[in-house]
């Protein structure tokens, strides 16, 4: 008999399981859905985190921060990786360094308010139905985030390389979801990461910003639910004898 595969969910910087609340409840129907929030200097601890705390064998789904992880992670451990799920993060190299580099230093030097508050205002496309609401959410979850996490969250960030080159390897399917109006990863990121890789599916979201699973949480669910369904991302489980 087969079981589906736990799906693991990895929030965006300074954000926590709350900005999965509006999908889980659906997303949980079919499989075990557990959320881990991983914080380090740089993403390859981050990913060892994750490997630590996920099960065997599994499908990960992870957003801006969140998405490079388990991008990673599936370069780390394909064998454990059954399926990818990429919501705004691009393969490519962080843009500019040395704006990480300050934005970490100035959340540990007391500044973490100024900047969630300068980050909210590019997170949600505020003319979508939801957009306020991303964006206060954000506020919520960032500035109620543990000082430390976050400048490492942000250290991490800022120290991005380039994985164009090795994202071709990848042989799990592989959905990216993007809002058509994020600001933070243009929507041509997705869809050159949907093309690099071997079994790549790009799927926009117009009048949506960073944060699908905030902005359009039904519209977002229907996306990973039929792409779960076509992607063989379940287990054979071996019969128990007494």
């Amino acid at each position: 008999m087969t079981s589906a595969l736990p799906l693991v969910l990895i929030p965006a910087f300074g954000c926590d399981e709350r900005l999965y609340a509006d999908v889980l409840p659906a997303l949980s129907r079919q499989r075990l859905v557990q959320t881990i929030v991983t914080a380090a200097p740089r993403i390859a601890p981050m990913v060892q985190q994750l490997l630590a705390q996920a099960p065997p064998e599994f499908v990960v789904l992870g957003t801006s921060m969140g998405a490079r992880v388990a991008l990673e992670a599936v370069l780390a451990a394909p064998d454990r990786v059954k399926g990818l799920v990429m919501i705004g993060a691009s393969a490519g190299a962080t843009a500019d360094p040395a704006m990480g580099l300050r934005r970490a230093a100035r959340i540990a030097s007391g500044e973490r308010d100024q900047v969630i508050d300068e980050m909210a205002a590019m997170i949600a496309h505020e003319q979508g139905p939801r957009g306020v609401h991303t964006r206060e959410m954000f506020k919520t979850m960032g500035k109620s985030a543990d000082v430390d996490k976050l400048r490492q969250q942000a250290d991490s960030l800022a120290h991005r390389e380039d994985l164009f080159s090795r994202v071709g390897e990848i042989t799990c399917p592989v959905l990216c979801i993007w809002g058509e109006q994020d600001q933070l990863s243009p929507a041509a990121d997705g869809r050159k990461l949907a093309a690099a890789v071997q079994r790549g599916v790009y799927h926009g979201l117009p009048d949506c910003g960073h944060f699908p699973t905030l902005e359009y949480p039904s519209l977002t669910v229907e996306a990973v639910a039929q792409f779960l369904a076509a992607a063989p991302t379940s287990v054979e489980l071996q019969p128990t004898h007494c």
